[in-house]
């Protein structure tokens, strides 16, 4: 029997995806949330599927996050396919299998690109997400200490070429939808490699970009990132050293609460 004021949630979910790491810190806390309200009623008001109508002011709220990181965080979730959304209700896709990986920026050029109707633009929008490709492949690896030579003379070509304008336009907008205070970050990071005489090339800021974005959703430990290279005058970004990792057991309590509330 499920305890009073409890959420039932299937196992394959606690183990498949939270245990595993599938989700990162902020996600889970949205995750959390939708699934409180969708799966966490008893009787005949019980909802299986969906959520009530959520405003993204309330669930901000709720949860204690900055709504501006909220509207990022979930427009990005519903890209990937990790949220399903109909009629301002919201639905967790358990189906991890059927998710999408993005960066910010493939996000925002997508979207970008797809308020354009003419055949041109159709070919720009292809020819950026092969090239955004073949960039976001290179991020596996560690940016070695080189970073910007090996950058500048490899060949991304392949039959595509993402056109310095272009990348420059892409840096440019996903800068844009930072705060104030990470632009100003970045800017200190930039003359850092400066001071050290490895200024980077605009092709070495979108894989730095776009590398913080697969470190952490979450924008002040982007911010952290940056700062602990800048005191370490490290070229690339690296996950924060010492950083307190969300047990199962926090995780369950954080749903608890979020749940009593």
């Amino acid at each position: 029997m499920i305890p009073k004021n409890s959420t039932p949630i299937k196992n394959e979910i606690l183990i498949d995806i939270i245990a595993k790491g599938l989700l990162s810190k902020d996600e889970m806390r949205i995750i959390a949330y939708i699934v409180r309200w969708s799966w966490g009623f008893n009787g005949e008001g019980r909802r299986q599927d969906w959520t009530k109508e959520l405003n993204k002011r309330k669930i901000a709220d709720d949860i204690g996050m900055k709504e501006s990181q909220l509207n990022r965080i979930i427009n990005k979730m519903i890209k990937e396919n990790k949220i399903i959304t109909k009629d301002k209700c919201y639905q967790f896709n358990e189906h991890y299998e059927k998710w999408e990986n993005l960066t910010k920026s493939k996000v925002f050029n997508e979207r970008k690109l797809n308020k354009k109707s003419s055949k041109t633009s159709q070919i720009v929008k292809e020819n950026l997400t092969k090239s955004k490709v073949k960039l976001n492949n290179l991020l596996s690896l560690d940016i070695p200490k080189n970073s910007g030579e090996v950058i500048k003379n490899k060949d991304l070509r392949g039959g595509e070429h993402l056109s310095k304008e272009t990348l420059k336009e892409t840096l440019k907008e996903t800068i844009k939808i930072k705060s104030d205070i990470f632009i100003n970050t970045w800017k200190d990071f930039k003359e850092m490699r400066i001071k050290i005489k490895k200024p980077m090339t605009k092709k070495a800021e979108e894989l730095l970009i776009n590398k913080l974005d697969r470190l952490t959703n979450d924008e002040e430990e982007q911010i952290a990132i940056l700062n602990q290279s800048i005191m370490n005058s490290w070229q690339g970004v690296f996950p924060l050293k010492d950083k307190p990792k969300m047990t199962m057991e926090e995780a369950l309590k954080k749903m608890e609460v979020n749940e009593n509330e």
